[in-house]
This record gives structure tokens, sequence and C-alpha cells, in this order.
């Protein structure tokens, strides 16, 4: 366990600060900068509107309240013991996901008491990128990961009343983490009562030390298993659910309901793709089949090769795809869905490993001839995921003629099949800068804006203003749901106009995006007198450090599933008004 711990620290951790924030970074450690201010997540600091959802997710005074808070928060604390930089901003996240392994190992080796087993498991996470990308991320992934893993070892060990609150408390947090989190506390409820996993004694014989009874039924202690489990149920509710009523109307706002079951199937489809192309689930699938068939020669030795509670496990990991699945098929559009991956549900990756652990090490009845080439095969090559298995020409299809379905097929062979490229790419890059195109034109205001000049932006408003500290115009359109409030809340003109504009930082790939059209502003300047003159222009990266490991941009423009058109340039723009003496640097 010291080596996996270690392993994972050095991935985790090295150089953890080197790279610019990302849009959603920047969205995490712009808020936490003015809790520290307010303490409360408010879009408007007295300089800049912050906020990059047309204001969908704030309350009349500006307030954010229907995203995931508990990651603005743990960012603020950081900030506050360790200044306002990447590193600090990305601390609390990485430490979460280090946790996650550590957790991994401990719930993976309570659950088979085999150490091979929970080391497997602990490996597996470590080696997969998706899972190291998450981790250091400004941003609630890895808080996910950690509390839902944490969560499900509580669950196999509800002994007491102190266990059922801590089930409540951790489910509490991971519902904070992200509201997608509740999917899986209903998952491990639903499973505490239909279930019967022998209660929270390792195995899962068929004594009524183990929690069944001689004839099979639900003995005493798994009644009070229950009952604890629905106390800690019951206390979860009652800390969600009001909140949930209370900030619905913005979650309503970032949803797209279902019209159809064809596009219910579609969406579920989508999500399948995600769930199988970074975690090991077809390798869990067919591990689990042979389960099954050296489980019917075992049957009369009375030796099953998984116990009730390993069976378990395996069972709520796989209902668990099912639902967040379902989860999404009803409230994301399978676009989304293709674009966010397992953002919303990180809590597959731990969940997978262990699982596939616990598998491997069982199937091969623990003959280390057979689990270590096992594992090198799960850890080190794809043929446990579905990229490998996509063989068809046609990479898309649509099941209601609307919303497409796609995988995630490699662009070169060898990433097809190895999972090697990848993470000595993601080796490399812990000892390299890998600056975008938001890094360069933050060095430039640095260098060449005065502190109170406007720029107008159309893409990486939070990171740019964490980086920069300048002011930002055009930030609220009339359409935006928060237009009214911010009006009568007194926001300076320049929030919601162009007039004054000194800098324009334009990014051609993001045109159009939240309503910024750059040939219909530029001509409303010039219409206005303004002279607008070319200044600087830097290589589109399209991404600074985005997560999923299918739009991952590694060092050297380097992309392993998309094939993305970097011939557009990001351009910087002077703007000179008529009658405005300035007296620049």
């Amino acid at each position: 366990m010291l080596f996996v711990a270690g392993l994972g620290a050095v991935l985790i951790f090295t150089n953890l600060g080197s790279d610019y924030l990302w849009e959603d970074e920047g969205d995490t450690a712009a808020f936490a900068v003015n809790i520290q201010k307010f303490g409360v997540p408010r879009a408007w600091d007295g300089v800049t509107f912050i906020d990059s959802d047309g204001g969908a997710p704030l309350n009349d005074n500006l307030t954010l309240i229907s995203h995931p808070l508990l990651q603005y928060y743990l960012t603020a604390a950081s900030f506050a013991v360790f200044g306002q930089n990447n590193w600090a901003a990305r601390l609390p996240f990485a430490l979460a996901g280090w946790l996650t392994i550590v957790i991994a190992y401990l719930c993976g080796f309570d659950l088979t008491r085999n150490r091979w087993a929970a080391f497997c498991s602990a490996i597996l996470l470590t080696a997969s990128v998706q899972f190291l990308l998450y981790c250091r991320q400004c941003r609630y992934y890895a808080l996910s990961m950690l509390l839902s893993t944490l969560l499900v070892w509580i669950f196999f060990n509800l002994r007491s009343i102190q266990s059922a609150l801590l089930f409540a408390i951790v489910a509490v947090f991971l519902f904070h983490s992200h509201p997608f989190g509740i999917v899986f506390v209903g998952v491990l409820l639903l499973a505490g009562f239909v279930y019967r996993h022998g209660g929270s004694v390792n195995g899962g014989g068929g004594s009524r030390r183990h929690g069944l009874s001689p004839k099979g039924g639900a003995s005493g202690c798994e009644r009070i298993n229950r009952r604890y489990l629905a106390f800690g149920g019951l206390i979860a509710a009652v800390f969600v659910l009001p909140w949930i009523a209370f900030v619905r109307s913005g979650y309503a706002v970032h949803s797209e309901p279902v019209n159809s079951i064809t596009q219910f199937f579609g969406r579920f489809a989508q999500y399948a793709v995600e769930s199988t192309s970074v975690t090991p689930l077809i390798g869990i699938v067919i591990l689990s089949a042979v389960v099954g068939v050296l489980g019917k020669r075992r049957v009369e030795q009375q030796e099953p090769l998984l116990d009730r509670r390993q069976l378990g496990f395996l069972l709520v990991t796989l209902v668990t795809v099912i639902c967040y699945a379902v989860a999404g098929a009803i409230s994301e559009s399978s676009d989304d869905i293709w674009r966010v991956g397992l953002r919303y549900s990180t809590a597959l990756l731990p969940l997978t490993a262990i699982a596939a652990g616990m598998l491997i090490v069982r199937v091969s009845r623990g003959r280390i001839a057979i689990w270590v080439p096992l594992l090198l095969i799960f850890a080190f090559t794809k043929f446990a995921q579905l990229t490998p298995w996509i063989f068809w020409v046609e990479k898309q299809a649509t099941l209601d003629g609307k919303e497409i379905v796609r995988a995630h097929p490699a662009l070169d062979n060898v990433p097809r099949y190895l999972a090697i490229p990848e993470q000595w790419a993601f080796v490399q890059d812990l000892g390299t800068e890998n600056s975008g195109t938001l890094a360069k034109a933050c060095e430039f205001f640095k260098a060449n804006a005065n502190a109170n000049d406007l720029v107008l932006t159309n893409y990486d408003w939070q990171p740019l203003y964490f980086y920069t500290r300048l002011p930002q115009s055009l930030r609220i359109f009339p359409d935006y749901p928060i237009y009214q409030a911010a009006k009568r809340k007194g926001l300076p003109e320049y929030v919601f106009n162009i007039d004054g504009v000194r800098w324009i930082f334009w990014r051609p790939v993001w045109d159009g995006l939240w309503g910024y059209v750059g040939s219909d502003l530029q001509r409303d300047m010039r219409s206005r007198g303004a002279r607008i003159t070319p200044i600087a222009q830097f290589p589109e990266t399209i991404f600074e450090n985005r997560p999923e490991i299918h739009y991952h941009r590694f060092s050297g423009g380097r992309y392993f599933y998309i094939a993305l058109d970097n011939s557009s340039t990001a351009q910087v723009f002077r703007v000179d008004w008529p009658g405005v003496l300035r007296s620049d640097r």
C-alpha cells in the first residue's frame, strides 16, 4: 500500500500549480476569492461580474446557489492559508484524489480480506489517466470520488448509530460536491433494503453471526443494520431535500428534459459509451461471467468465489452505472453527455477499480501467475474498455433523428489498444509547462494594460479575471435571467454594454457563445466612432487544461481522440474612442 500511495502522490502532486486554470477551474477560483471577501459566493465583487452561465445559477442577490458549493468553500479555505495561486486552488482536490486511492485500498481489503485484491484496486485507480486528470483540477471531481468511495465503505460497515450519522454526513457532503451524488446515495439505500448483503460482518456465510438466519431470512442483526441505514438516509434527506426545493429552478435551467423513449435510449447509449470508454466495465462484465461459470462448478464444495458482501458490492457498482445513465438520459442531451463524459459521475472510477481488483484476484483464486497478467491487461491496455472494440466505420448514429450518439475512437492504432501512450504523455507533462492561449493573453495584459482598462472577451472570463483583475465589459445581456436584478443593484453600465472598452480579447473558435458575436460587436463599436487596432495574436489551443481524456490537450498540442482545427488564432485588439485621452504604458 505504501508503494501505491507514494506513486499516487508523485503523479497527483508533482508540479500541481504549473498550468493555468481552465474555464471551469477559473470559475471555482474566482468565486472562492469572493467568498474570502463576502463569506458567500457572489458573482459581483464591485469590479467584474464573473458568472459565465448567463446568471442561471444565481439568486436575485447575485449569489451562487445552484452549483456544487463545497468546492468553492474548500478553495477559499486553501486560498486563506496558502494565497491565491494555482497550487493552492488545486490542493484540496489533489488531496481528495490521493485519499481516494487510500480509501479504495482499504475498502477493497475490507471487502475481500485479501491485500492483493486491495493492491490491484489501488493500482488500477492510480494507472487511470482519466482519474489522475480529475485529481489535478480545481473542481469537484475528486471530491465526488473520495466521498463516494468513503460512503460505500461506510455502507458495508453499518453497525452503530455513529456509523449511521457518518453515513448521513458523507451523503450530504457528496450531494454538495455535485447534485448527481444523490443518485449514488439512492442506489445504496435501495441496495440496503432490497439486497441482503450479510450486514456489516465480513463474509457472507449462512450463520447468524454473519447476519443471516439458518433458513436464509434476515436475522435481527440484518434488521438493525437496515434501521441504521434508514436513520442515516432520513438525516441526509432532512439536509438535502429542502435545498433541492430551494434551488430547483437553477437545476432546471441547466437540464434538458427527455422528450421521447427513443431519445431516452439514445442518451442512455451515449452514457454507456462514456462509462465504458474510461472505466474497465467491459472487463468487469467478462470477469463476472467467468465468476458465474466457475461458481457453478464450486456449488457442491460450498466455496463461492464471491461471498454475499462482495456480490453486493459488485451489484452496487453495476446498478450505480445504470442509475447514473438513467439520470443523465432524463436530464442531459446526448451532446452534453458526450462533452462532459463522467464529469458528473466520477464515482464510477473508484467503484469500478475496486470491483475489477476484487474480480481479478478472485477469478485467479489468488494464483500470482494469473492475477498479475490480468492486472497488467487492465492497467496498461484498453481491452477492458470500449475503445479497442470500435471497429465499425461510422462512429455515430441517431435513434430519434435529432440527437447523435457518438463514440470516442482513438486517432492512432496504438492508443486504441494500449493505455501506455496516454500514461507516458501524462508523466511527461508533469515536468513540462503546457501553456495555452489563456496564459499568453494573461501575460500580455499584465505587461500592457492599465489597472482600470475594460476588457471584452468571449471565453475564459473567470480565469482571465482571476489572473489579471481587469474589469470586464458586457458580462450581462438583456435576455439573462438576472438582468433586472443586476440593474436594480446598480451595477455599472460597462457590465451591460461595450462603452469604454479598451481591449478586446477574441477567440473565433468560441464566436457566438452566450450571445458574443464578434462581427456584430465590432460593427457596433465602429458605428460609435471607435478605432479597433489589432495588437497581438496567439495560437488557439481551444482548452487550457480540460480534464476529460477525450478532449485533454497534452503538451505540444497533442490530442489522442479528436483532430481539432488549430489553424485559427486568438487576437487582442486595442480600442480607441473619440475624445478619450490616455496615458498608456
